[in-house]
């Protein structure tokens, strides 16, 4: 079956689904990949896939959601690894993609199979590059490895002893071994050892990998600033003396208000600047300047600063939908909720250092109180538990608020970085 057999058209009850994303890094540690997962969504989905083939949808609703919302709205641009069924593959529905945008990543369930290893020659003379995943050594994969450039190794709880003969086996035929599930320095470095060049796990999201360090100067007066934002009696008098004693954020302060996220205002004093732009904004692109001093560090590290803003974005557009609570508040919430791991001290420090309710004290140190359920579907969605978002939301706008939150968070990320 061709792609011109394939009915592509959304149908008119829109279908939604959950997709959610996990950079992949090379050896040097820079994130080269994201890999999208995905999942049908509700009843009224499934009612819809049940009328409907899902060979004619394009085989999973995820495709649906990446049409709608857009590739490069998810990854800005980086390689994106797409998880491929067999249906998939043997229908050519992955035609829809740009060959250079996406690596068709073969699930687990998929084997070597004469039509199998034919469609796999027809992908790879299209130009698209084509991973394996969960490879656990049986011979029935055999046939797919001349086709395939790289081949995924599932390294949690694992024997080294028992993965180094696949890694070198596979390594001998030119094939790039990425290690998933890489959860501790310890097994990163196993990894690394047994010769995989290619990580992707929760490892990179954790406090040792992060390069820990205590607070900086620049980072102590941006946190007192925002202790000053959000103390209802400290005077626009204080507030201008606090920038004019770090000239480096007073500068900083100017050029964001000037910047086009702005309207190029023409500001060329602190007060006007504080005037124009507000508390509350102001408060929120300190936080923004915060993470980002934290991201120049590595491409790790600015990978888990742009997970911050994402997930303070997407709590506060979630929350603004109509989910009980202050947008502005969970948009505090998300984005604090990572700052242990951007700053290398425990939450407890964190906290000591800003003035935060006791609300989203609460959610943040025990998971409890009114902004804990909001947390913890950001936390969810991350991590693709598709029916611990369920149980939490039953919002069928969580995707496209979600890369909403993605294009947001690289926007002021690059306003930051100009200022």
């Amino acid at each position: 079956m061709s792609l011109s057999d394939v009915d592509v058209t959304p149908p008119a009850t829109a279908q939604h689904v959950f997709i959610a994303r996990q950079p992949i890094f090379d050896a040097q540690e820079t994130r080269v990949a994201y890999e999208l997962l995905y999942r049908a969504t509700r009843e009224a989905t499934r009612a819809y896939l049940g009328e409907v083939s899902p060979s004619l949808m394009c085989g999973d609703t995820a495709l649906h959601a990446l049409l709608s919302i857009g590739l490069d709205r998810l990854t800005h641009g980086a390689v994106a690894y797409m998880n491929v069924t067999e249906e998939h593959l043997l229908g050519e529905l992955y035609k829809i993609f740009d060959p250079a945008a996406v690596v068709l990543e073969l699930l687990e369930t998929v084997e070597g199979t004469p039509a199998v290893v034919d469609a796999c020659r027809r992908a790879v003379a299209d130009g698209y590059t084509l991973a394996l995943d969960d490879y656990d050594g049986r011979a029935s994969l055999d046939a797919l490895l001349p086709f395939v450039k790289v081949v995924k190794v599932d390294v949690l709880d694992r024997d080294v002893r028992v993965l180094g003969p696949w890694v070198a086996r596979l390594r001998e035929r030119g094939l790039t071994v990425l290690a998933e599930r890489v959860e501790t320095q310890e097994a990163l470095a196993a990894a690394r050892a047994i010769g995989c060049t290619l990580f992707q796990g929760y490892v990179f999201s954790r406090p040792e990998t992060l390069d820990g360090r205590s607070v900086n100067v620049h980072q102590a007066a941006v946190l007192q600033i925002v202790g000053l934002l959000n103390e209802p009696d400290a005077t626009d008098n204080a507030l201008e003396e606090a920038f004019r004693s770090h000239p480096s954020l007073s500068l900083s302060l100017l050029r964001i208000v000037n910047s086009a996220a702005f309207g190029g205002r023409g500001v060329d004093s602190i007060p006007h600047a504080l005037q124009l732009i507000g508390r509350e904004a102001l408060s929120r692109w300190m936080l923004i300047m915060l993470v980002a001093t934290v991201g120049s560090r590595s491409p790790v590290t600015h990978e888990a600063v742009v997970a911050a803003l994402v997930r303070g974005r997407f709590c506060e557009t979630v929350t603004a939908r109509g989910a009980s609570g202050d947008p502005a508040a969970r948009f505090l919430l998300g984005l604090l909720s990572r700052m242990d791991t951007l700053l290398g001290l425990p939450m407890v420090q964190v906290l000591e250092r800003l003035p935060v309710s006791g609300d989203v004290r609460a959610a943040l140190l025990d998971r409890c109180g009114p902004h804990a359920a909001m947390l913890m579907l950001a936390e969810a969605y991350e991590q693709g538990d598709w029916p611990q978002v369920d149980a939490l939301s039953s919002d069928d706008e969580l995707p496209a608020l979600y890369a909403e939150a993605v294009s947001w968070a690289n926007d002021r990320l690059v306003t930051v970085s100009r200022a």
